[in-house]
């Protein structure tokens, strides 16, 4: 989960970047063919540390719900890897989009005032939810990735001062980046309940093995 996270999250986060969304204090660059990526060292960690979280917390609380007869995720406890990389390629495509969307859409309001692209956002981040998991957990955790994420990014921007929004809202983020984080909790997660179902299943032929 850290591994894939610490790939998987630079990335992504280098298309803000690559968008003018966001820049780094000390910022490295990368070329990926016709990809111009910027990041920073301490970026892949960061994602990698969030990666275990998720993952490891999924699984985990689809079994409690289990134990108590609660629903379980759309994939259930073993989710093929066909759910799996769709979840991750919507969560990869909204990322991109919350990058893409933000200049165009900056100011713009519907709805009796709510910025656009939050509701654009939205929508889409419910939507991964709801198409992937749709379990009260799986909500739980959306909900405090949406918090966590950009608590975390106040603390590194005003803290520390690695970095910078180009239009900030709050604190130094923007209030849209809450839903890249929600939408990041069903795609994760699925992630970790594929890799905690084959770990489980290897441990039995081993155990029948030695049987």
């Amino acid at each position: 989960m850290g591994s894939a996270s610490a790939v998987l999250g630079p990335l992504c986060d280098g298309q803000h970047s690559s968008h003018d969304v966001l820049h780094y204090t000390a910022p490295s660059h990368l070329e990926l063919g016709p990809l111009q990526l910027e990041t920073c060292w301490w970026v892949p960690l960061l994602f990698a540390v969030a990666g275990v979280i998720l993952g490891v917390s999924h699984p985990v609380l689809d079994s409690w719900q289990q134990g108590r007869g609660g629903q379980q995720p759309r994939g259930g406890a073993d989710p093929s890897w066909t759910l799996v990389l769709a979840a991750i390629a919507l969560f990869v495509l909204q990322y991109a989009a919350s990058g893409g969307l933000e200049a165009p859409l900056l100011g713009q309001t519907l709805m009796g005032g709510l910025p656009t692209l939050d509701i654009v956002l939205a929508a889409a981040a419910v939507a991964i939810w709801w198409a992937f998991d749709a379990t009260p957990q799986g909500l739980a955790m959306a909900c405090l990735t949406a918090v966590a994420g950009p608590a975390v990014e106040v603390a590194l921007i005003n803290g520390l001062h690695l970095y910078a929004y180009t239009h900030p809202a709050v604190l130094g983020v923007p209030t849209w980046i809450a839903w890249v984080y929600f939408a990041g909790g069903p795609a994760v997660g699925n992630l970790g309940r594929r890799v905690s179902s084959s770990l489980v299943q290897r441990r039995r032929r081993h155990r029948a093995g030695e049987a």
